[in-house]
């Protein structure tokens, strides 16, 4: 096999020609940076996990929470299945930021607070401020790239995009906060906890 035919197979077989390499902090915690560098590798080794409700398994496919849970099990840290379950689970730790209804650019303060590894959740953009979320959607930050300073986010969806480029299943996509228009927001995000932490 000649190297231009190399090339075409390994683009096609992988959604990223190669994984980005990412803008992390020196100071960065060592588990931390282990589990999202195990969340990348999750694509370049089974780079066709598609979307699928209700599951989290890389040969059958994942939903959002699913890769969710599937990371942290990887990282040896116990969560809850669904996205309100990781929600729940996580809201009450000191470590958690609410995310005001007007948050609705990437330049608000609030999200300067965002770290790689966090924990990011939707819901449903209700006009009671004061009801709890209904959350229903939930990826794991990565931080910023260093080709273009770009943050990007690792899950499982059936509709993000990145760079352009839509994509479905499990995967790196762009991070992009909901405009004002949109009928989901962000309500919080936060780092999950390890064990002995």
């Amino acid at each position: 096999m000649n190297a231009r035919i190399l090339l075409s197979w390994a683009i096609f077989a992988s959604p990223l020609a190669a994984l980005p390499e990412m803008d992390w902090d020196k100071d960065l915690d060592a588990k931390t940076k282990t589990m999202l560098q195990q969340a990348m590798q999750l694509e370049a080794d089974h780079p066709d996990i598609p979307y699928k409700n209700a599951s989290a398994s890389p040969e059958e496919g994942m939903d959002c929470s699913g890769a969710v849970s599937y990371i942290l099990k990887q990282a040896g840290i116990e969560a809850p299945r669904s996205s309100a379950g990781q929600y729940a689970w996580l809201k009450d730790s000191p470590s958690f930021t609410r995310v005001p209804a007007e948050a609705r650019d990437i330049s608000h303060a609030v999200y300067r607070k965002l770290k790689p590894g966090d924990l990011i959740f939707w819901a449903a953009d209700v006009a009671d401020s004061d009801k709890a979320p209904s959350v229903s959607h939930v990826q794991m930050y990565l931080g910023k790239e260093k080709s273009d300073g770009l943050p990007v986010m690792v899950g499982s969806s059936d509709g993000r995009s990145y760079r352009g480029q839509k994509r479905n299943g499990y995967g790196i996509v762009d991070f992009h906060v909901p405009k004002v228009d949109s009928k989901t927001r962000i309500v919080g995000f936060g780092p999950p906890p390890f064990p002995g932490k």
